[in-house]
């Protein structure tokens, strides 16, 4: 067995921390550059999974949430208009276990093509922005998740405390009007149907 003992002043001591350090910090930063390249190389067209959405009009756009103009140019693209100034981040985590609320969350989600469940247990961006254009004036918060740089759920929710409500992000509530009227006149005409047999 060899034992080898060194004399370390302090001041080479400090500097082999400090050394040590930076390199720490060398290795931090990359594994973050790593993220940030992956996320940028999507944005570019080289799309991740996940990393684009087709609207209801068969246009795809991005799902990258890197920025604020580019969430915001999501909901636009969703139907939403939004105050930029009103927009509150904050991180939490996806429950590595679904309740039934959150499991009606995430069936939600996968109605609009994202995939909660990949998600659980993960640290990610709660983004949550006012909604200006939502009919009659009714105050509404559209509210994103996003996972490195990319949205990964989201939805838009009434501020009412007694007949609030939380719906897709595709889901308007014009056109659910619209799909309701639709119903009752196939319904009455089937009804008619019935009659006239």
């Amino acid at each position: 067995m060899f034992i080898i003992t060194a004399k370390l002043s302090k001041r080479k001591l400090a500097l082999g921390a400090a050394a040590l350090a930076a390199i720490l910090l060398a290795a931090g930063a990359a594994a973050g550059l790593a993220d940030d390249i992956a996320a940028l190389s999507a944005q570019s067209g080289v799309h991740a999974a996940g990393s684009a959405e087709e609207t209801d009009t068969g246009e795809t756009v991005s799902t990258m949430a890197l920025t604020d103009s580019e969430r915001i140019a999501y909901l636009e693209a969703c139907g939403w208009e939004v105050d930029a100034n009103s927009c509150v981040i904050r991180e939490v985590i996806i429950p590595s276990d679904f309740d039934e609320t959150y499991q009606s969350y995430a069936d939600l989600q996968a109605r609009q093509g994202f995939e909660l469940e990949k998600y659980k247990g993960k640290r990610v961006k709660q983004i949550t922005y006012n909604v200006t254009n939502y009919p009659d004036g009714e105050e509404v918060v559209a509210e994103l998740l996003v996972y490195r740089g990319n949205i990964i759920a989201g939805d838009i929710y009434s501020m009412k405390t007694d007949g609030g409500f939380t719906r897709g992000l595709m889901d308007h509530p014009e056109q659910a009007a619209d799909e309701q009227a639709e119903s009752t006149n196939n319904t009455g005409e089937s009804d008619t149907a019935q009659q006239e047999k």
